[in-house]
Order: structure tokens, then C-alpha cells, then sequence
């Protein structure tokens, strides 16, 4: 056995025990790997690191922006209009975040982008349904902080500012394809069938993204509105991209 020295005690105690966790890839839509490590906050050392929280969700997702319908974000293209407005919806079947139980939560998340998601400069606020517990809104903001892996780590980085956690009623209704979901106060997105412009039928189709960032596959809808009024969230849409479908993620992303 090697004998301790005093470069040993300077260490961080998780480097002094041999625990330095390996690092995972993530694998997302048109990036070909992103390595993500786990980092430590140990009393010995100054640097404000800590580990990542291991967590899981299964949860329907409501998906609504300002694109034409698909979406060109999803296939590398640039938003339709030039820059990107999304209102995204999630009831949560079943879920944990650490010892947390995150069992039917509902929430929500606004964002505005000034030109494609991935130039940066976004805003973002996580609205959350009054009946979760604080423990549950905590968890729920850690994940969104891109500090536990998920796709919030990747979102997160092209977020300039993060407006604080607001509470609000949600009143969610979730069906493939017709869904809606409406944040008290806040604003609201409808979902249903996208129609054909010449006979009226309704489209019924879906897009698969295998290395997808938020979700792998899911179902095209047509969002019938698309509203949110709230501090620099302020858009208003209507026949526009949606998608409806349920997902499971954890700290390594959707599954």
C-alpha cells in the first residue's frame, strides 16, 4: 500500500477515497456525443461542485410553439419565424428525485428565444400546480437546472435568464392528439389534429428522433392556441407546431 503524504490530505475527500464517478455520454438530434460528468462538493475543497441527484420521470408531455407544423427545429432547420416561443405542459405519472416522490405533479415551462434555441440568450419560467409539496417544487427546480443531467442540460445552457418558480393552477387534459393544458393567470395551449387544407381530414402521423433531446418519439398535432402573458413572456399563436406524447426520462435523458 501506497503511504499517505500530505498532497493526499489537500485532496477532496472523494479523490482521497478512490470515488471519482466515470463519465456517461448523451446522445442528442444532430450533436453526435456530449460527455457529462459527476462532480463533487466536498468539505475539503473550495470548488462549488456537487454530485448530480439520480432521478426518473414518466410523464405525458404537452408540446406547443410558434414553428409550422413539425417543427424544423427538430431537423437541425431554423425556427420558422426566425426565433423560438414554446409553452411545454408535463403531468408526471410517476417520478423521483433522490428520495423524493414527484407522483402526479403538474407543470409547466414557458420559454422565448431571440433567434434558434441553440444561439442562446433564452428566457425560461417553470410554472408548477400549488398541489405539489415544496419538497416536490425543489426537486422539480433542480432538475430544470441542469445540474442533475436530462435534457435541462442541455436547454439550460441557452437560457440567459431563468425567471423565478411562479405557482399556479394548472388544469390539464392530455389525449393523443387532442390535449390542453392552462396555467392559471398565466396563459393556455390547445392540441388537436392538424387538417388537411383541400378535404378537412384529419392528419394522424409522428415523428421519431432516436437521439432526441426532450423526447424520441411522438405524435404532430396542430396547436389550435397557443397563448402566455407573463413578466417577458408575451406571445400568441394559433395553427401552429405541437406534439403530444409520454415520456420516460432520467438523468441520462429520455428513454
Amino acid at each position: 500500500m501506497r503511504p499517505r503524504n500530505d498532497d493526499d490530505n489537500r485532496r477532496p475527500a472523494c479523490q482521497q477515497k478512490r470515488r471519482l464517478r466515470e463519465p456517461y455520454t448523451m446522445r442528442i438530434e444532430g450533436v453526435s456525443k456530449i460527455r457529462l460528468y459527476a462532480e463533487c462538493r466536498c468539505p475539503s475543497t473550495d470548488r462549488s461542485e456537487r454530485l448530480p441527484t439520480k432521478w426518473k420521470m414518466d410523464a405525458e408531455v404537452i408540446q406547443a410553439c410558434n414553428c409550422a407544423y413539425g417543427c424544423p427545429c427538430n431537423f437541425n432547420g431554423h425556427p420558422t419565424t426566425g426565433n423560438c416561443e414554446a409553452f411545454v405542459g408535463h403531468h408526471i405519472r410517476k417520478g423521483m428525485f433522490g428520495e423524493t416522490r414527484l407522483d402526479g405533479v403538474t407543470f409547466a415551462v414557458g420559454y422565448w428565444w431571440p433567434k434558434a434555441i441553440h444561439e442562446g440568450n433564452g428566457i425560461a419560467r417553470q410554472y408548477i400546480d400549488p398541489s405539489a409539496t415544496l419538497a416536490q417544487v425543489k426537486a422539480l427546480e433542480e432538475i430544470g437546472s441542469g445540474e442533475h443531467g436530462g435534457s435541462s442540460a442541455i436547454l439550460r445552457k441557452t437560457i440567459a435568464t431563468l425567471l423565478p418558480t411562479k405557482r399556479a393552477k394548472i388544469d390539464w387534459k392530455y389525449g393523443e392528439y387532442i390535449a390542453a393544458f392552462k396555467v392559471d393567470g398565466v396563459g393556455e395551449v390547445q392540441s388537436d389534429y392538424v387538417l388537411n387544407p383541400v378535404t378537412g381530414e384529419k392528419f394522424t402521423g409522428e415523428i421519431v428522433l432516436p437521439n432526441g433531446i426532450s423526447w424520441k418519439r411522438s405524435v404532430v398535432t396542430r396547436i389550435k392556441k397557443l397563448a402566455l402573458h407573463d413578466a417577458d413572456l408575451q406571445f400568441d399563436h394559433k395553427d401552429t407546431a405541437g406534439f403530444t406524447t409520454t415520456v420516460k426520462s432520467t438523468e441520462k435523458g429520455p428513454a
